[in-house]
């Protein structure tokens, strides 16, 4: 039956609505003014401070509102807090502020909204000794280059010009653009000993789509873009370089003391898409993110004008600063390291990866540093530079080869060693073969030691995953000869050909966790080790020095 209602039942269910719509329109805002008035916030609340405020861990707003001389505080540190805010952000008042202190993040999901006023972002550096550079990039704007490092000397402000491939003098004076990299020298009241630079950003914080320029990359010219991130969170590396036309990214590390105000390229850590490398000069290498105003050099594969946009914006991940959720093609790699007796070092890196090819591909292959007393590279044909980073054709083939090339100005003696791989490389055999001697060695074994003259040598090292010099009849016959099972608490080992010279046992996070020199026998068993349900790799030396690798679940 359908109902004939009345004006008089109309105008009592408006009264209800309107009391309902009253009752969330409150909900919707709680404001602080010693304490919450309507709850603790949440991304559906809009936000309010009438009166200071610190962060006592994460917390989201759909907006902020900063007023009445109110200081809101999002604490950093070994712990810091991430303010996720939906839409707008205001901060009015002349005294008013919203302050982020080191490691702490600012993160809006919304790339439309808008903010006004000016919050405090600080960032600090790694230490720093006189006459050394950080590489920054403003999270804010408005921002100067004088007002953020007040006692830098006046003429040791610069960018760079991608065109001209040379670096540019800013006037002190200047607003620091998004997205463009800065290198600051330290103030000069720094001296030779190391210390951090509190830098503190003063401006309104950027937000959405933050366009930027790039030139594509030249390897004869490297010429490479001076960029950084706009943003005061960290940014995703692999979403910038998916959502973008960038290649490789290099992050000045300044590991190494500035002489005769020359920066050198040893101190450039590099990072693509799937793995990276440590700089010349030693040092962590690049994570999987790039913090807030980190300022980096980066290869572009066209000139264009490409977008940061908030998608590539992440929680937290704001601590690494020169100094995943995504998913990243199937790839794995093989670290090395070059090293001497005075303390120059080289790490590159080659693997496979899927979608890379035995050719120069963009994005995938870094070219290595040419900087230092060393420099060491892997080779692609018809390429004359050698590169730090190098993707090969996926899946792997035991049967390929990579040539290795070196550069030394110091004559003398030298080690290659394994710096680490991923655990594909458990079970395989990585040789080097060394063209001056005739010999191969197997670097899971041991590090490799070589002397050398001054010069540069391109073709006296090749990588091997067989070692041609053992008969092919042998190595079948010897795998096929050693078993391994597991019996209740014991792992049993038997060769029925050669005997057993070495045994070493691993955990899949390449960790020994046995090792047996001189068993001298055909058989053995393993007891100490506790039985977890674990994948192992038994590695067998056999006494005619081949190695037998087996998996096993215990």
């Amino acid at each position: 039956m359908i109902k004939n209602y009345t004006s008089k039942h109309f105008g009592f269910f408006t009264f209800l609505v309107l009391i309902l719509v009253s009752t969330i329109s409150q909900g919707q805002t709680t404001t602080w003014a010693g304490s919450w008035d309507n709850g603790n916030p949440d991304i559906t609340k809009d936000v309010v401070f009438t009166a200071n405020y610190t962060s006592i861990g994460d917390f989201s707003a759909k907006s902020i509102s900063v007023s009445n001389d109110a200081v809101v505080t999002i604490l950093g540190g070994l712990t810091p807090h991430t303010l996720t805010v939906e839409n707008n952000i205001s901060v009015t008042g002349a005294l008013s502020k919203l302050v982020f202190e080191n490691n702490a993040s600012l993160l809006q999901i919304s790339p439309l909204a808008i903010n006004t006023g000016n919050i405090n972002f600080k960032r600090n550096t790694t230490p720093m000794r006189q006459f050394e550079y950080t590489y920054w990039s403003s999270p804010v704007a408005g921002q100067t280059l004088v007002g953020f490092s007040p006692l830098t000397n006046p003429s040791r402000y610069h960018s760079y010009d991608t065109t001209t491939n040379a670096w540019v003098n800013e006037t002190p004076t200047n607003v620091m653009q998004a997205t463009k990299g800065y290198a600051v020298r330290a103030p000069d009241n720094f001296t030779s000993t190391p210390q951090t630079f509190n830098g503190e950003f003063i401006g309104t914080p950027n937000n959405g789509y933050v366009p930027t320029n790039v030139v594509a990359f030249n390897p004869i010219l490297l010429n490479y873009n001076f960029i950084g991130n706009p943003y005061p969170s960290a940014i995703s590396v692999i979403s910038l370089l998916d959502n973008s036309n960038l290649g490789s990214l290099y992050f000045w590390t300044h590991n190494t003391a500035i002489a005769a105000n020359v920066f050198t390229t040893a101190d450039y850590a590099v990072r693509t898409r799937t793995t990276q490398t440590a700089a010349t000069s030693g040092g962590s290498v690049p994570g999987d993110y790039i913090a807030a105003g980190q300022g980096f050099f980066a290869s572009a594969a066209t000139t264009t004008t490409f977008s940061f946009t908030n998608i590539m914006r992440v929680a937290g991940n704001n601590s690494q600063f020169y100094r995943h959720t995504q998913t990243v093609p199937q790839n794995y790699y093989i670290h090395l390291n070059l090293t001497n007796t005075l303390g120059a070092f080289k790490q590159i890196a080659f693997g496979y990866e899927e979608g890379a090819t035995n050719g120069y591909d963009f994005g995938t292959d870094a070219l290595a540093s040419t900087e230092g007393a060393i420099t060491f590279y892997s080779m692609i044909p018809s390429y004359t530079s050698g590169f730090g980073i190098q993707g090969r054709f996926y899946p792997w083939n035991v049967n390929d080869i990579i040539g290795l090339g070196f550069n030394a100005t110091i004559a003398g003696d030298y080690t290659i060693t394994i710096d680490h791989t991923n655990i594909f490389f458990d079970d395989k055999d990585i040789f080097i073969e060394d063209t001056n001697t005739g010999t191969y060695h197997n670097l899971k074994i041991s590090s490799y030691d070589f002397n050398t003259a001054v010069g540069t040598f391109n073709n006296r090292f090749k990588i091997h995953y067989l070692n041609p010099l053992l008969s092919n009849n042998n190595f079948v016959i010897n795998e096929n000869s050693v078993f391994v099972n597991a019996n209740d608490n014991e792992i049993l080992v038997n060769s029925t050909s050669e005997k057993i010279k070495n045994i070493q046992v691993y955990d899949v996070l390449g960790r020994m966790v046995f090792d047996k020199k001189n068993a001298n026998e055909n058989k053995f068993v393993i007891v100490n080790i506790q039985k977890q349900n674990q994948a192992l790799i038994i590695k067998t030396e056999l006494e005619n020095n081949q190695i037998v690798t087996k998996k096993l679940i215990f």
